[in-house]
């Protein structure tokens, strides 16, 4: 149940330091669509990404931590 949680921390701390690092761009058209969600070095994928897997792994963490209190009670 702790892996879990470690990974959706980690998944966190990563899209925190990935922001930091990348580069402010100075485009004045903006990107299509496509390439603004799914593109981590074009547009916003790395956040859309990272979101999907910090809501995956706390999803999981919460599914395990209610079916052991389950179980004690």
């Amino acid at each position: 149940m702790g892996i879990w949680l470690a990974l959706a921390v980690m998944t966190i701390l990563v899209m925190i330091i990935f922001r930091k690092k990348k580069p402010a761009e100075e485009n004045l058209e903006p990107p299509s669509n496509f390439v603004m969600f799914f593109n981590p070095f074009e547009g916003e994928g790395d956040l859309f990404i990272g979101g999907l897997l910090v809501l995956f792994f706390t999803s999981i963490f919460f599914l395990e931590l209610f079916q052991t209190l389950r179980y004690i009670f």
